[in-house]
């Protein structure tokens, strides 16, 4: 269960010395509980960065032994990572390893920790002699730690700003395999491009080929796939290679593989002044593992309780110290999965039986026969059947590899470092055959004809297979002069994508072979002909991020009511997209209702940023960032932050933040080329612009005209713009319970989107270039274009709460709840058109939720999660047209309903060198219900297909 880092101590609770020389902590369970000698070998896990003195705790209750040693000597000193099944004497002194402490043992479960220059001490007594003292809640200075959503390092983990941090611990216990698994599971995150693209029959057939097919991309606060920025290791992450839709980029989830995640930190809050373009909704930064000592092998696999969705995995890191304080570690990642298709679930044979779709055009509707998804024949006279439903992939088929690599080595005072991450992708799902309505001469009907829903199943389902290869290789070098920090980075990353279909009709044959009767549906057909038919359809895509970064921080004075830090930056880097579609879906030789068009683009950006940490009063700090960014399109975007954190007591703070953002026009946004459509549509316009083609009065002083829709780009595109503000109060009311609760709201304005047509009719003058005239002034075509128009407001509420529970003889708990309640989201789409509510409706549930609960006994650990989602109406947004269905208000279906899915964890680690664990995804074994679409019978954002599901792992290390 992910927790956010709440720094707390008991009121008025201190160790004092009392006039002792010497002041010792003694760490200990008492004898009593003492349940194994401190010789046999345990499993130990501690992060890297922790405090020692935390530390040493954690070893002392794991191994059952007892530490003693002066407060002095754990002050401002952090831990090395330790991971592996060592005894406790072992543990102890790779844990104190660089620290400049050793450790003596008085006998074995006692040690008495002493500076390594100093003389030996005089024996101790044993621990027999000593009265049990109770622990107490001593503070200890911190080192400095880097945190998300500050260039500061900071020796407070709890920032002004709200932060989610998801620990290795916590994921391994989560059984989740993939990134993008575990963070859709997280409140408040929302999925915004699913890697099964071919879930909704009809909407494939009719855009498919223009998305981000395969690629895995979440969002924060439901502001989309652009408002929320992803970096790795506090890199900014390249874009998939395949653009999505018409206009932008997403970051592929899947290009990471989790089992080489160290952690995962979740800044909810807009952080452009920290980060630049696209961190409106927040920030999630992906932290790789690089601290790691010995050989570990991880295995795990996984099938369904119906006996299939099965899947495998396998790493392996090596990690090891070279030369003089070098240290290098390697990692490598494979994990298979099988598809599964609606056939293998009752729930989904006969998903799409929905009847006719609608897309959105300009605020309006047009109907579409929703052939992919409802009553199809397979030959002219034949039943009407449902032949997408148990043909449609729900879990795509994926084959990962990954490769990692980190090195770092002392260079004189200097330290040098590099990491190269590699991985590849290739994922395979279908959906049923291609179909069209046919017109069937049949003098036995009243008009002499009928038309037959023709699904071309002697040409197959149709046919998907992406992969996508990722590279990321940077270098830096890094000085230490004094208290300050400073680190210059080189980083280059390639994302390279192709999308291969089959399936899809191409147009002029088909009309061709209706014609001449080559083809007879439902006959035997020529297989040259039906390749002919169906040719591979192949695109291509590539994006690249090369830069580099130089950034320093450190004090810069000291006020007597604290320190006052200082960071400052300059950074830039070149962006580049190469995405070309089939030549044949140019020719609009393969029908897709927004026909795609090569997209190509290359930019520079520049930045330069600030950022300042002092006290104000006793116990309130202040934080200033600001930061100014140039691209190459529009120019200038300056982003300031102001926050601040006022700790009333040790257990009672108020924290709080006010921000601008910004988000840079995309490269496909900068340069979507010219376009000129063959037909028109028939649009309502005001008879003031009269002359047009084919005009007919409807009154109201509107009348009817075909206009032909072309299109053309804006120069003149300018950014997104955005006001976030953020107000918190952290509790703790005791040292083992911590509670946050965060109010979040932002405010974007300048929206990127497509000019409304009628918007720009209703408007004439300001868009006047936008209209085509014949040389007799009739109005023929209209060149839509993007624009800066439209606003969203979105506000939440987050609240996070964690307990643990230490008991002698039953061992620990810990309780975690997450909670995200969307309070208001509201979009805008021009300037006269009311805010219209959002929240509540179609995938956008109010409330999302994650509870868990982990008990510790001994070589023991037990988890539970459980995972809520709540529900949501059936139309997409309180004002919407198309509202729900008169069959699903018959049945009660106008709103999927909330549920609950429960998740169970164990693991043992009392073998040595080995850790063995089961996990059980979703025990209740729950079935979708989902109202939102007619067309589909699951969620692809929230639902879990495979239903329940075992996996069974291990671990081994030395």
């Amino acid at each position: 269960m992910p927790r956010r880092h709440v720094a707390f101590a008991a009121p008025g609770r201190r160790l004092a010395a009392h006039g002792l020389a010497l002041a010792l902590l003694l760490i200990a369970c008492p004898p009593a509980a003492l349940g194994a000698p401190a010789a046999s070998t345990r499993h130990y896990r501690i992060a890297a960065g922790t405090s020692l003195d935390d530390a040493l705790h954690l070893l002392a209750r794991r191994g059952n032994i007892q530490l003693l040693y002066a407060p002095d000597l754990t002050s401002r000193r952090r831990a090395a990572a330790l991971e592996g099944d060592f005894t406790a004497g072992e543990a102890l002194t790779r844990l104190l390893r660089g620290s400049g402490l050793t450790a003596e043992a008085v006998n074995a479960d006692t040690f008495v920790l002493r500076r390594a220059d100093a003389s030996p001490t005089a024996p101790i007594p044993a621990p027999r002699a000593l009265p049990p003292a109770p622990l107490e809640s001593v503070p200890v200075p911190l080192l400095a730690v880097e945190v998300t959503g500050t260039h500061l390092r900071r020796t407070a983990m709890e920032t002004a700003s709200p932060l989610t941090v998801i620990d290795r611990r916590q994921i391994e216990h989560s059984g989740y395999q993939t990134l993008f698994e575990l963070l859709r599971a997280q409140p408040g995150v929302r999925v915004n491009n699913a890697p099964v693209a071919l879930s909704d029959n009809a909407l494939y057939q009719a855009n498919g080929l223009s998305g981000a097919t395969g690629a895995a991309a979440v969002d924060l606060h439901g502001l989309g796939a652009t408002a929320t920025l992803f970096l790795v290791d506090g890199q900014r992450m390249a874009g998939y290679g395949l653009s999505q839709g018409e206009f932008s980029l997403v970051n592929d989830l899947e290009s990471i593989p989790l089992s080489l995640v160290e952690r995962v930190e979740v800044l909810r809050d807009g952080a452009s002044a920290i980060y630049g373009s696209d961190a409106m909704a927040g920030v999630v930064n992906i932290i790789l593992r690089k601290h790691f000592e010995g050989v570990a092998l991880d295995g795990n696999t996984g099938i369904s309780s119906r006996g299939d969705a099965a899947q495998h995995r396998g790493t392996a890191s090596f990690g090891t110290a070279f030369g003089h304080d070098g240290h290098l570690v390697l990692g490598a990642d494979y994990l298979d999965r099988a598809p599964l298709l609606g056939s293998a679930r009752r729930w989904a044979r006969n998903g799409g039986d929905g009847g006719d779709g609608t897309y959105y055009f300009d605020g309006g509707q047009i109907g579409y026969s929703n052939t992919g998804g409802g009553c199809t024949q397979t030959t002219l006279d034949g039943p009407c059947t449902n032949t997408s439903g148990p043909l449609t992939t729900l879990q795509t088929g994926l084959d990962s590899r990954s490769l990692l690599a980190h090195v770092d080595h002392p260079l004189g005072a200097l330290e040098a470092y590099a990491d190269l991450r590699w991985n590849m992708v290739r994922q395979r799902q279908q959906t049923g055959p291609a179909t069209e309505q046919l017109l069937v001469y049949d003098p036995a009907t009243p008009r002499g004809a009928r038309v037959v829903n023709y699904a071309f199943s002697d040409v197959g389902p149709i046919r998907d297979i992406t992969q996508s290869r990722s590279t990321q290789l940077s270098a830096g070098l890094r000085g230490h002069p004094g208290d300050w920090q400073w680190d210059l980075r080189l980083d280059d990353q390639h994302n390279a994508g192709t999308d291969r279909a089959r399936g899809l009709l191409r147009s002029s044959v088909l009309e061709r072979a209706l014609a001449d009767g080559s083809y007879q549906p439902g006959g035997h057909n020529d297989p040259a002909l039906l390749a002919a038919l169906s040719p591979e359809l192949l695109r291509t895509g590539h994006t690249s991020q090369s830069g580099f970064s130089l950034r320093a921080d450190g004090p810069l004075a000291q006020w007597p009511l604290g320190e006052v830090g200082l960071a400052a930056g300059i950074e830039g880097y070149r962006e580049q997209l190469d995405d070309q579609p089939d030549p044949l879906l140019i020719a609009s030789d393969v029908f897709q209702f927004q026909p795609p068009y090569v997209r190509r683009g290359d930019r520079w950006i520049s930045a330069a940023y600030v950022e300042m940490e002092t006290p104000l009063a006793k116990g309130f700090t202040a934080n200033v960032a600001a930061r100014a960014d140039h691209s190459g399109g529009f120019g200038w975007a300056f982003s300031p932050r102001l926050g601040l954190k006022w700790d009333v007591s040790d257990s009672v703070s108020f924290r709080g933040t006010i921000a601008r953002g910004y988000r840079a026009p995309t490269l496909p946004e900068l340069d979507r080329p010219q376009a000129l459509l063959p037909t028109g549509v028939r649009v309502e316009v005001p008879d003031a612009l009269l002359p047009c083609v084919n005009a007919r009065s409807v009154g109201h002083g509107y009348s009817l005209c075909t206009l032909r829709l072309d299109s053309v780009s804006n120069p003149d595109l300018q950014p997104e713009r955005s006001r976030s503000l953020t107000f918190g109060v952290v509790l703790a009311p005791t040292p083992a319970l911590g509670i946050a609760l965060d109010v979040y709201q932002v405010d974007r304005r300048n929206e990127i989107r497509a000019l409304p047509v009628s918007y720009a009719l209703d408007h004439p003058d300001a868009y006047p270039e936008l209209f085509r005239r014949d040389a007799q002034g009739a109005l023929y075509a209209f060149d839509q274009q993007l624009v800066n128009l439209g606003k969203t407001m979105v506000r939440s509420f987050d609240l996070d709460v964690r307990y643990r529970l230490d008991t002698v003889h039953l061992g620990s708990f810990s309780f975690n709840l997450g909670v995200d309640w969307l309070s208001k989201l509201r979009r805008q789409i021009a300037p006269e058109a009311p805010p219209e509510p959002y929240d509540g409706y179609a995938d956008q549930p109010k409330a999302t939720a994650l509870a868990g609960v982990e008990w510790t006994r001994g070589d023991w650990v037990t988890t539970a999660n459980l995972r809520y989602t709540g529900h949501y109406a059936y139309q997409a947004s309180a004002n919407s047209l198309l509202t729900c269905p008169d069959g699903l208000r018959s049945a009660g279906h106008c709103n999927t309903p909330a549920f609950t899915l429960l998740d169970l964890n164990l693991d043992y680690g009392g073998l040595a060198h080995w850790r063995i664990g089961i996990n059980v995804h979703n025990v209740l074994d729950h079935r979708p219900q989902y109202y939102s679409r007619p067309s589909l019978a699951y969620s692809p954002s929230f639902d879990d297909v495979a239903g329940r599901y075992f996996l069974l792992s291990f671990h081994y290390q030395r």
